[in-house]
């Protein structure tokens, strides 16, 4: 089986450039990029990762106008087309729902794209981070932890996005049903009708352009602070082990480390040396690379803070607004067993928003119990075997311990499981408000 697999990465290795990075190359030096090669891959597909090229340069031109053009076919022309619509039925709440919770659910990708492009500096940073020695792999049982941990974050990517493809693929499919009565999005234009060749077929090739961009660029602002978040949980995992088995750890130490440097004394002295102090040594230099990379975990869950808390605190925001005016347009269709693909490709729709916001919540939520698991682990190490000021520094560990890592929207929300039932809570109590002005 590794020699097949090593056989066709041999003969698609053409493809190395056209591919996300860690499909056809070896995960065994487990490089960070391997959290977010995918995100960063649509996002150059799209012209839309930061311009690295120089003013000077005739990519960095290029790159802008791609750049322009992409923004033009996915947000801006059909932005005013669904700003056209809903003036143009601003008398029919049913109708308002209808095109606004598609607006507001497409523009709100593109801003949380501004704020990713704002928090520039802060992005590279996180990126730059991830490659700190306290993060490399030191032990053979933490290889599997952090293989575990991207599996995860790109398992994340790739299905939500796939999903997302998936579910509007069946609002392009829509107007088939509908007799071409309809568009996958409802938009209009001025000085033209939509609905009358040769305008319609061009809008719709439009479409089936545009709806799957949007979804993959709205894939990847959604999940790379998840794949951001589950980089800083397989850290913990790794810390976590360290402490549990601080024994095992402490013995390889002592196995690795000259004789002569425990306690600076010479070779032919060697055999008269204490192992305890030895042994000792070896204690304090494992907690010591514990404490730093425990600081080094709480660094990196601030800039992630810093890097995407006013992206999420607008998405969960307007996610409430959104599902709102989802339930409103279920109510507004007349007959609906005459409407089957437009109810199911709402019921789709809808699931994809809670996936959205539940993912990012899932997450904040995991590193708030693995941060807080680490106190339990660091009682779980022998410290009561260790010497006293070592066990001292364990203790005021554990108490540290005590204040779970979190992340944040807009210092607002925690990205929790409870945040994430409160914005139901809201989104349905909106929902009702809404339902009663409309009767």
């Amino acid at each position: 089986m590794i020699f097949s697999s090593e056989y066709m990465r041999e003969k698609l290795s053409i493809l190395t450039p056209f591919l996300p990075y860690g499909v056809l190359e070896s995960w065994e030096d487990l490089n960070p990029r391997l959290y977010h090669a995918v995100h960063i891959y649509w996002l150059k597909f799209y012209g839309l990762w930061y311009n690295t090229h120089p003013k000077t340069s005739l990519l960095f031109w290029v790159h802008i106008v791609y750049t322009i053009v992409v923004l033009w076919l996915v947000c801006f022309l059909p932005g005013i087309g669904e700003v056209v619509y809903l003036l143009r039925r601003r008398d029919n709440i049913g109708d308002i729902a209808e095109g606004l919770y598609l607006f507001l659910s497409e523009m709100y990708t593109y801003i949380k794209l501004s704020a990713f492009w704002l928090k520039r500096k802060e992005i590279m940073a996180l990126l730059e981070f991830l490659h700190r020695d306290e993060f490399k792999v030191k032990e053979p049982e933490h290889r599997e932890i952090i293989r575990k941990s991207i599996k995860r974050a790109r398992f994340v990517m790739t299905y939500y996005s796939s999903m997302c493809v998936g579910a509007v693929s069946v609002g392009i499919l829509m107007p088939l049903a509908e007799q071409f009565e309809v568009l996958p999005t409802n938009v209009e234009y001025p000085y033209f009708d939509v609905y009358k060749s040769p305008a319609y077929g061009i809008i719709y090739i439009h479409h089936i352009y545009y709806k799957p961009a949007t979804c993959i660029i709205d894939g990847v602002m959604d999940t790379i602070l998840a794949a951001f978040i589950a980089s800083a949980i397989g850290q913990i995992d790794v810390l976590a082990f360290n402490l549990r088995n601080f024994n095992l750890i402490v013995e390889r130490r002592c196995k690795m480390l000259p004789f002569a440097e425990v306690n600076n004394k010479s070779t032919k002295h060697m055999s008269l040396v204490d192992h305890e102090e030895s042994t000792r040594h070896s204690q304090r230099a494992v907690f010591k690379d514990i404490i730093k990379h425990h600081n080094s975990i709480i660094k990196y869950v601030s800039l992630i803070e810093s890097a995407f808390s006013l992206a999420s605190a607008l998405q969960l925001m307007l996610s409430v607004m959104v599902l709102c005016l989802i339930g409103i347009q279920f109510l507004s269709i007349e007959e609906p067993s005459s409407h089957p693909i437009q109810i199911a490709w709402m019921a789709i729709y809808l699931t994809c928003m809670l996936i959205e916001v539940f993912i990012i919540c899932w997450f904040g939520d995991e590193l708030i119990w693995k941060s807080w698991e680490l106190h339990q682990a660091a009682f779980d190490s022998p410290w009561p075997s260790t010497d006293s000021k070592t066990a001292m520094f364990i203790v005021i560990f554990m108490e540290r311990c005590k204040r779970p890592l979190r992340v944040t929207a807009g210092k607002i929300f925690t990205l929790s499981l409870d945040t994430y039932t409160n914005l139901i809570n809201w989104s349905y109590k909106a929902f009702a408000v809404m339902r009663n002005v409309k009767k």
